[in-house]
């Protein structure tokens, strides 16, 4: 037998009442007149043992009811077990799943204010010995505690949002380990289980694994919406990576439907810096739609944008914050070899957009504002030369590289071992033409309007032979009829590009087809050291904001609306590169337009948005759940539902027997003897 509140037990002090009342009424006189002393002597003699029955059984009716009392507010209880292990702590993890989803109307309010009222109940329902371990999709080191049903009762109700979202395998991965660490370090524990509340999205929920974790019971509880719809906007993309002033703008927006009914004229709201736009939807059943809006820009710098719709599920998905930059002008480098043309010159000068620099082979290459860099016909490449080159691509500098005729192939296969490009194995001396063009790679897309057809391709009387490796990544963009490549793009993370002839009319006709211009222009074009539209909160690489001429001693900070926010950094050269990931980030970032101040100096604008997996709203039945959970060997007796609960009755928690009630019970039966034997006594 052991006791909840032992300190109550103090109190049976309390039955000394009654013994000093049963003390006091033996010590009472009572003075008879009578005639004959005789006579009175006798009757006292046959009444005195009765008397003295009749005080010391109200003296322990009226104890006994003072005890009970006392034993029902100290709450007496059997333990399960009296061995040592099995009467240890017995913890229930209670996993409340807090994702934007869980922001879904259900039939008793919003899933995650269901999920906080369930998983207050718990304390009702659970052992009175029992300690809780509450945790989110946080899955952090601050939420690895024991709580009491009060402390339980306290974290609940600062439950709020977050961006996070989590797989069953890592909520079970995370209460495994916690288990396993707690016993590692001395404590002890009875039974463990795990209550899980959430709307359990197939697309977030993933594959449940078999247990590893023995005798832990896990308790699904499923927290299902009213209506299973959501509009949301996916993503955003323009149809030119490059964006110039005063020239046409196209942008697309894709909005999705998750539902069944059909969607027609769904509004979306565009805003482009100072510009507002209304565009219209039309969403078929589960489908999708993309709207385009086409537009001038007329001014420079960074536009911030936002697309927005209005639905009435999940608003943290009805907008999608991103931004671009409005240049002025590209700056385009070209290194002048033996065997350089001027065309390359001529071709960029149609397009006023671009800046050009020449300079010669041996001079030192700058790199800070240069987007792209053109060999234009070196032979040889001088060891401070190729460093230079290879930097500039770590720097995000795009490469465009043209033979000269004697290519000096040791100094240029440095060179393009260092950016896993195919390398020169000697000239091929048969005159080859250009059959075969990679229409479908992304280098062309927007290039040509439709299929060309009867093109007039470039030809060559000599070219350079290749050679690949394990370390190659590229692929050819234009190819020979024998299958050698004539102008190749780099896969990997150098931005480079290499033609396999020298432009030298003495070996090729390249410079005189009409495809020259179009293969300068279109990697100018995609040389631009554009930024992410956007980034995705928690789940982005880093981003990159150019820092120079500001003092690196200051810490960059991320302002917003009610926000100021110092991320992680890393420096490299000029750039220095911030990172979004993280818990800290995650709690403090929501999705909307930012800025990057460093000293105070604007440095750049950030757009964050939330990740759209949940936007896929679709979830596990009940049938579906317990066949899952089935599968992976998990002791669970039902999935159960949020609907018509009362407390935590729907739970099978065992618990200890208790025994407050009875002694509530003998209390009052007491109590009632007491006024029993007092009332016949005085009949």
């Amino acid at each position: 037998m052991k006791w909840v509140y032992p300190e109550f037990l103090f109190a049976l002090a309390v039955i000394l009442i009654p013994l000093l009342i049963h003390l006091f009424h033996f010590k009472r006189y009572k003075t008879v007149f009578f005639s004959s002393l005789t006579f009175l002597k006798s009757i006292e003699q046959e009444q005195k043992s009765t008397r003295k029955l009749k005080h010391w059984l109200l003296f322990a009716l009226r104890a006994l009811a003072f005890a009970f009392l006392v034993f029902a507010f100290a709450q007496p209880f059997k333990p399960l077990s009296t061995n040592k292990r099995e009467a240890a702590q017995p913890i229930i993890g209670v996993f409340v799943d807090n994702s934007f989803s869980m922001s879904r109307i259900g039939e008793n309010g919003e899933l995650l204010s269901q999920a906080k009222e369930l998983a207050k109940s718990l304390g009702e329902k659970a052992p009175r010995d029992a300690r809780f371990v509450l945790f989110t999709n946080e899955l952090s080191g601050d939420e690895k505690q024991l709580l009491t049903k009060a402390a339980l009762l306290e974290q609940i109700d600062k439950l709020t949002f977050s961006p996070l979202v989590r797989s069953f395998d890592d909520v079970s991965n995370w209460w495994q380990q916690y288990i396993i660490d707690a016993k590692r370090n001395g404590s002890r524990i009875a039974t463990t289980q795990l209550v899980y509340l959430s709307d359990f999205q197939k697309n977030t929920f993933g594959k449940i694994k078999a247990k590893q974790l023995a005798n832990n019971l896990v308790y699904p509880v499923l927290l299902s919406p009213v209506s299973s719809s959501n509009l949301y906007i996916d993503s955003i993309w323009f149809d030119s990576p490059t964006h110039k002033m005063n020239r046409k703008e196209t942008v697309f927006i894709r909005v999705k439907n998750e539902g069944n009914e059909v969607a027609k004229n769904t509004e979306v709201s565009l805003k482009i810096g100072k510009m507002k736009r209304d565009l219209f939807a039309n969403l078929t059943a589960n489908g999708s739609d993309t709207v385009e809006l086409s537009y001038f820009n007329n001014q420079s710098g960074i536009i911030e944008c936002v697309a927005t719709i209005n639905d009435k599920q999940m608003m943290q998905d009805d907008a999608f914050y991103f931004n671009y930059e409005v240049k002025k002008q590209a700056n385009v480098l070209l290194i002048n070899g033996e065997d350089a043309v001027s065309n390359i010159e001529r071709v960029l000068e149609l397009d006023d957009f671009y800046v050009v620099k020449t300079m010669d082979q041996n001079d030192r290459v700058s790199t800070e504002t240069t987007d792209l860099i053109i060999v234009n016909g070196a032979n040889n490449l001088s060891q401070s030369t190729q460093n230079q080159l290879i930097n500039a691509t770590k720097e995000g500098v795009t490469l465009l590289l043209f033979p000269g005729k004697n290519a000096t192939l040791g100094a240029w296969n440095n060179l393009l071992a260092k950016v896993n490009m195919p390398l020169f194995a000697g000239l091929y001396e048969a005159e080859l033409s250009v059959k075969t063009i990679a229409l479908s790679d992304n280098f062309f897309d927007g290039v040509f309007e439709k299929k060309p057809e009867n093109i007039s391709l470039p030809a060559a009387k000599t070219s350079y032979r290749t050679t690949k490796n394990s370390t190659t990544q590229a692929v050819d963009l234009m190819s020979f009829q024998n299958g050698a490549p004539f102008f190749v793009k780099s896969t990997g993370s150098s931005p480079v590009f290499l033609a396999t002839v020298s432009l030298h009319s003495d070996h090729s006709s390249f410079t005189s087809n009409q495809l020259f211009s179009t293969l300068v222009l279109r990697t100018a074009e995609l040389s631009q050291k554009s930024r992410p539209y956007f980034l995705t909160i928690g789940n982005s690489k880093a981003y990159p904001v150019t820092s120079e001429n500001i003092n690196s001693d200051q810490p960059i900070h991320i302002i917003g609306k009610d926000c100021d926010f110092i991320p992680r950094t890393l420096e490299q050269k000029n750039v220095t590169r911030i990172s979004i990931q993280g818990m800290e980030a995650v709690r403090r970032l929501q999705a909307g337009n930012y800025n990057i101040q460093k000293g105070g100096v604007s440095c750049g604008n950030l757009s964050l948005n939330y990740d759209r997996k949940e936007s896929h709203i679709a979830s596990f039945t009940n049938a579906e759940l317990t066949d899952a959970f089935a599968k992976a060997n998990y002791k669970i007796e039902k999935v159960s539902d949020a609907l018509g609960w009362s407390g935590a009755s729907f739970l099978s928690l065992t618990q200890p027997v208790t025994y407050w009630k009875w002694c509530v019970i003998f209390a009052l039966v007491f109590l009632i003897a007491e006024m029993m034997v007092v009332h016949l006594y005085k009949k």
